[in-house]
Parts: C-alpha cells; sequence; structure tokens
C-alpha cells in the first residue's frame, strides 16, 4: 500500500474535484484528504458542510482518509469540531491553510483547535509556505508548534518557494528535533526527489539520530496540473522511487517515505 499524504476533493479556485476524479488519478493508492470547499475563502463552505462532505467521501471510498478543515479565521469556538471528532472516529487529523485563509499561523485563534487535536491525539496539517510569507512561513507554523509540543505539526510542502526557503524549513525540523521544541513533520508534496535526498540525509544524520521517519510522500493532488492526470501523476510518483533507491539502495527506507511514516502517523 502507499500512501499519498496530501490530497484533496472540491469545489474551489483549483477547480472543481469529485472523488472519484481524486480516486482516477491515484489509484489504488490511499489519500490523506481535505475538503478545498472549505479552505478557498471565495466559494468557502461552513466546517461544517465541508467535513460532512468528506465523511460522505470517505464512507463511499475507504481509501480517502478526511482531514478535518479548519477555519479558525471565522470559528468562535470549536463545538463543532470537537462533536465531529466524537461523532466521527473516520477523521484522522486537522488541515489548516493559512495563506489561502489570510491568518498568519502563529496567530492565538489557532490556539482552540490546536487545543482539540491535543486532546484528541489528532496530528495537524498546515499549509507551509514561503519563508518569508507573513501568513504560512515555517517560521510561523514552528512558533505555533512550540506552544504545543505534543501534537504532531506537519509543514505540508515543506516549504513553497526555491531552495533557500526550504533550507530554513528543514533548519527549523532539525532544530525541532534536537532541541526538543516541537514535533514536526513534513510532506514532500512539490520537492524534487534531490532535495528530498537532502532531507532524509539531514534528518537521518541529527544529533539525536535517525528521525527520516519525520518525511512523508505527497503530491498535493489534483492540484496543479501535473496532478490531475494520471500518467502525469504516476511518473512523478516513479521518478521519486528511482531516485530514492538509486541514492540510498535501501528498500525499507523507500517503504517508509511512501507508506509506513504516514501510517504510523495517522494510525492507518
Amino acid at each position: 500500500m502507499l500512501v499519498d499524504a496530501h490530497v484533496h476533493i472540491g469545489s474551489s479556485f483549483w477547480g472543481n474535484f469529485t472523488p472519484e476524479f481524486l480516486l482516477d488519478i491515484i489509484g489504488d493508492n490511499v489519500g490523506i484528504c481535505s475538503n478545498l470547499a472549505g479552505i478557498d475563502s471565495y466559494t468557502q463552505k461552513d466546517e461544517y458542510a465541508a467535513n460532512m462532505e468528506m465523511i460522505t467521501a470517505s464512507k463511499k471510498y475507504r481509501q480517502i482518509k478526511p482531514l478535518y478543515v479548519c477555519q479558525p479565521e471565522r470559528s468562535l469556538d470549536t463545538n463543532i469540531l470537537k462533536y465531529m471528532l466524537r461523532e466521527y472516529a473516520d477523521f484522522i487529523g486537522l488541515k489548516f491553510h493559512p495563506e489561502f485563509t489570510k491568518l498568519p499561523a502563529n496567530s492565538e485563534k489557532y490556539d482552540k483547535y490546536l487545543k482539540v487535536a491535543q486532546d484528541f491525539k489528532k496530528p495537524c496539517l498546515f499549509h507551509s509556505g514561503h519563508i518569508k510569507s507573513k501568513f504560512s512561513s515555517p517560521d510561523l507554523i514552528y512558533e505555533k508548534a512550540k506552544q504545543f509540543p505534543d501534537v504532531p505539526v506537519i509543514l505540508g510542502h515543506l516549504s513553497t518557494g526555491i531552495e533557500y526557503s526550504k533550507d530554513a524549513a528543514l533548519e527549523i525540523m532539525l532544530e525541532s528535533i534536537e532541541q526538543n521544541t516541537a514535533t514536526l513533520y513534513a510532506d514532500v508534496s512539490w520537492v524534487e526527489p534531490d532535495y528530498v535526498i537532502k532531507m532524509v540525509e539531514k534528518l537521518q544524520n541529527t544529533l539525536k539520530g535517525d528521525y527520516s521517519s519525520r518525511i512523508m510522500w505527497a503530491s498535493d493532488a489534483p492540484v496543479g496540473e501535473s496532478n490531475q492526470k494520471k500518467d502525469l501523476y504516476n511518473k512523478t510518483l516513479n521518478l521519486f522511487k528511482v531516485k530514492i533507491l538509486e541514492h540510498f539502495h535501501d528498500e525499507n527506507l523507500l517503504k517508509s517515505l511512501l507508506c509506513n511514516n504516514a501510517r504510523n502517523l495517522f494510525g492507518i
């Protein structure tokens, strides 16, 4: 089994993606999935409606593992979230998109959600943007993650932008591990395989040992033209496999990146 740690369904700025459209792309793989309709502020559905759509999709298609889309910029409380997590064990984590919702990731408005994540033992996936972003910088996400060190926080995409931005995010991950300040993971959607190799090498050799278990393969499908066609999706996936095996010659490492790290984190 392969786990894609960052996929989507839903209607949004990026397109209108049904569960069937997603599954046609990812095939038999498992997708850790959020609803774009609860993220895009232009077409945004309220939390309850957006997340009920996720439950409906996940009940119909067991490959779809739902993340609860959070709207801290709009919500006054977390009553809906707590109700949904109690009612539907299907939710395996929470999803935040500081960049699109224009709420800086270090805002105190996230606290009520992260407290629930802590209580329910759910990982939190943040869109992690450019290091200079005033909304989704890895620095801002790290600042918030340090306030909830027991909550696994995933830097989605590690960081967007060119290499120095990713370098900064990687250094944040290393610091969080070596100084025990937060529990940070990263998915590698939109991260080139050569840079993933750099990530693995760095995290294999922290001052505390091998932490490459903090890295998960992901695509961000169907966001992005190359993620909307099955053949291009598979081309990206196969290139990742080839690059990792050619460099490390380690089938177990590849299996961990493609599957086991995400399964262990999300309990799937």
